[in-house]
This record gives C-alpha cells, structure tokens and sequence, in this order.
C-alpha cells in the first residue's frame, strides 16, 4: 500500500505544480524589465519562477525515491532497446534502438509541433529579429523544458520504478496530466494540443524508463519549446 501512497503524492504535487506554473503565467514572482519586448520580459520572470518549483520537485524525488534517488537525471545513458508499441506503429527493427529511434521520432514530433503552433500562434504575421530573442529563446526553452520534464516526466518514471511497479503507470500519468495541462495551455493548445502533448508525455516518459536516463526527454521537450517560443517571441 505505500508504494502506491507514493504514486498518489507525487501525482498530488504534480497537479499542484501544475496549478503553480499558470499562476505565474498570470503573477511571476520576478519582475524583468530589461528587454524591449513584453513577451520577452515576462517569459525571464516566468521561467526564473518555475525553476524555484522544479528545485523543490527534485529535493522531494530525493527523499521519497529512497532507492533510485535522482539517478535517472542524467545525460549519459543515450542508447537503449526500444519496447515496440504496436498501437502506435512502433515496430523497432533489429538495431534500432533509442539512439536512433529517438532523434527520427523527435524529428516528426518537432516538425509537427511547428505546424500547429504556427497555426495556432502566427496567423498575425512574423518579425523575425536576430537579438535578443535567438539566445533568449535557446536559454528559454531549456529552462522550460527542464522543469516541465521533472514535474510530469521524472516524477512519475522515477517514483514508479523506485516501488518495483509497472512502467506503464508512469507512462499513463505523463499523457493523461501532460495532454490534459495543454489543453488550457498557451501553445499548442484545445483538443489538438492536448493529443499532442499526451503523445509527447507518453513519449518521453517511454524514452526515460528504457534508457535510465533523462536525455531523449530533455532534448525531444527543448527542441518543442524552441519551435513554441520562436513563434510565440517572433510575431507581430
């Protein structure tokens, strides 16, 4: 029974971690008024606060995965056997193993992400402008998508593996809570960005429980939030 009490405070404090990153969407605790642009200066405030929350969520990983600890936080572990997913049409063939199944597959899911998003975001037009929004959107999204991949990725994988249960569990709760946030998200957004997102959730969390490692995750979620904030940074 305490293994599953695991489960359900981490979903908790995922979906209270959730709740958070909307409020500073609304109230960021910094204030940023360096840059010439709202977006810009409210994206810094913004990320600097959800850092605070993944901070925490780290910390409370530590304790509560007694066994695994943070040990699935690393970039070393890039290549693994890839389950196949028939559901999906995810029939690795022999040699294909994350190394390759994750860059072709991030790949789609980047190129995808960017047509819905700019659907969805730059029907007013573009101004493209080199400085400062090419490395702030580079540092961005790497903030972005390290926080959001160890509230809704590494939180469930790791808690999941630590208590000897099914990695399927973990790779549930990443698309139900992941695909269910970007439904009332920004970019990509409605019943399109929620199945997306849901996907991603399952995605990645796939990637972190067969390698053991938070590569493929980190890197296919940066190169998402790149393809979000150009579009959202660069319009009109």
């Amino acid at each position: 029974m305490k293994k599953y009490l695991k489960i359900v405070l981490i979903t908790a404090l995922s979906l209270s971690a959730a709740y958070l990153l909307f409020v500073f969407m609304e109230r960021p605790l910094f204030t940023v008024t360096t840059f010439d642009k709202y977006m810009l200066n409210f994206y810094a405030g913004y990320e600097l606060s959800t850092l605070l929350v993944s901070g925490a969520f780290l910390l409370i990983l530590f304790f509560a995965a007694d066994r695994l600890r943070l040990s699935y936080l690393n970039l070393r572990n890039i290549d693994a056997p890839v389950q196949p997913a028939p559901l999906i049409g995810l029939r690795p063939k022999a040699g294909e193993g994350w190394r390759m199944i994750g860059f072709n597959i991030g790949v789609i899911i980047t190129i995808v992400t960017a047509v819905v998003v700019f659907f969805q975001t730059a029907r007013s037009g573009l101004t493209l402008r080199i400085f400062p929004e090419v490395p702030l959107i580079l540092l961005f999204a790497l903030m972005n998508s390290f926080t959001e991949e160890v509230i809704f990725r590494l939180s469930y994988t790791t808690i999941v593996a630590n208590e000897n249960l099914s990695p399927k569990l973990s790779q549930f709760l990443s698309a139900v809570i992941f695909g269910g946030i970007h439904y009332f998200g920004i970019a990509p957004s409605g019943l399109a960005g929620a199945l997306m997102a849901a996907f991603i959730g399952w995605f990645l969390a796939k990637s972190i429980n067969e390698t053991k490692g938070f590569f493929w995750a980190w890197l296919i979620h940066f190169a998402q939030d790149v393809v979000i904030l150009f579009f959202l940074f660069m319009r009109n």
